[in-house]
C-alpha cells in the first residue's frame, strides 16, 4: 500500500524589511514587559513617577521660585523641563545594561545590539512624550495653560532631543559592556547634570559669570527652547539651538563610531 505525501508547499521568504520588522516588534514588545512588567500600576508608573516629582518640589520651593520665574507658572515650568531630562535619562542610563539584559533575544542573527538601542529609545520618547500630554492636559484642568501656538517649535525640540539621547545611549551601550565598574559613575554624571540644567530653577536668576558656564551645557538650549514655545512671555535670552544641533550630530557621530569599533566584539559576545 503506497503511502501518499502531502502536497509541496514551497516556503515562503520574508523579505528584509518584513524581518526587520517583526525583530523591531519583538523588542519593543520585550521592552515594554521589562519597563512595566514589574509594576501593579503599570503604564500609569511613567506619568505618576513625574508627578511626584513635580508636587515635591512644588511644596519645597513653589513660592520661593513663583517670585522669580516671570511670563511662566512653576508647575508649567516643572513640567516642562522634567518629562523631557527624564526621556535623555532613561535612554542613556538603560542602555547601559543593554548587552546583558538582551543575550537571548540577540542569539538570533536577525537582532543586532544597535536594534535594541532603537527599540528602548522609541519606547521612551512614546512614554514621555506621552506623559508629557497627559501632565500639560491636567494642568490645563487647574487653570495653568500651554501655549499652542508653537506646536512645531516644540515637536522640533522633542525629535532632535530624542537623537541626542540616541547618540548618547550608543556610547552608554558601549561604555556599559567594557566599562564595569565606570557604570556606577554615570548615575553621579546625571544626578550632576540635572541640577546644571536648570531643571528645577529658572537658569536666569544664575549670576555671572556662572551663567555663562551654564550655557556650554547643551541640553539647557533644548529645553529653554521648550519652555519659551510653550510660553513666550518666558525669557529665552543666550538660548542657541544651533549650539544643541551640533552637539546632535556630534554624539550620534562618536556613538556610531564607538559602536562600529565593538560591533565585532559584541557579536562574538551573542
Amino acid at each position: 500500500m503506497s503511502v501518499q505525501l502531502p502536497p509541496y508547499r514551497p516556503i515562503k521568504h520574508r523579505s528584509g524589511l518584513k524581518v526587520m520588522g517583526a525583530a523591531f516588534h519583538a523588542l519593543l514588545m520585550r521592552e515594554l514587559q521589562t519597563r512595566f512588567g514589574g509594576y501593579r500600576l503599570g503604564y500609569l508608573w511613567a506619568p505618576l513617577e513625574v508627578l511626584f516629582q513635580v508636587l515635591i518640589f512644588l511644596v519645597i520651593f513653589g513660592v520661593i521660585i513663583e517670585r522669580a520665574l516671570p511670563g511662566m507658572g512653576f508647575p508649567l515650568f516643572l513640567v516642562t523641563g522634567m518629562v523631557p531630562f527624564r526621556m535623555f535619562q532613561t535612554i542613556a542610563t538603560r542602555a547601559l545594561g543593554a548587552v546583558e539584559g538582551n543575550k537571548g533575544l540577540l542569539m538570533y542573527r536577525s537582532i543586532r545590539h544597535i536594534d535594541v538601542i532603537i527599540a528602548r529609545s522609541v519606547l521612551e520618547l512614546i512614554i514621555y512624550f506621552i506623559t508629557s500630554i497627559i501632565l500639560l492636559v491636567g494642568l490645563a484642568f487647574f487653570d495653568i495653560y500651554a501655549s499652542l501656538e508653537n506646536l512645531h517649535i516644540v515637536l522640533f525640540c522633542w525629535i532632535t532631543l530624542f537623537l541626542f539621547s540616541f547618540g548618547i545611549a550608543l556610547m552608554m551601550m558601549v561604555i556599559g559592556y567594557y566599562g564595569g565598574e565606570i557604570s556606577k559613575v554615570i548615575t553621579i554624571i546625571f544626578t550632576i547634570l540635572y541640577f546644571a540644567s536648570g531643571i528645577i530653577y529658572p537658569i536666569h536668576v544664575v549670576p555671572e559669570p556662572y551663567f555663562s558656564y551654564l550655557l556650554y551645557n547643551p541640553f539647557i538650549h533644548n529645553i529653554e527652547l521648550i519652555r519659551h514655545a510653550f510660553a513666550p512671555n518666558y525669557p529665552a535670552y543666550h538660548i542657541d539651538i544651533t549650539y544643541f544641533l551640533k552637539w546632535t550630530v556630534a554624539v550620534n557621530f562618536l556613538g556610531l563610531l564607538m559602536y562600529k569599533a565593538v560591533e565585532k566584539d559584541l557579536i562574538r559576545s551573542k
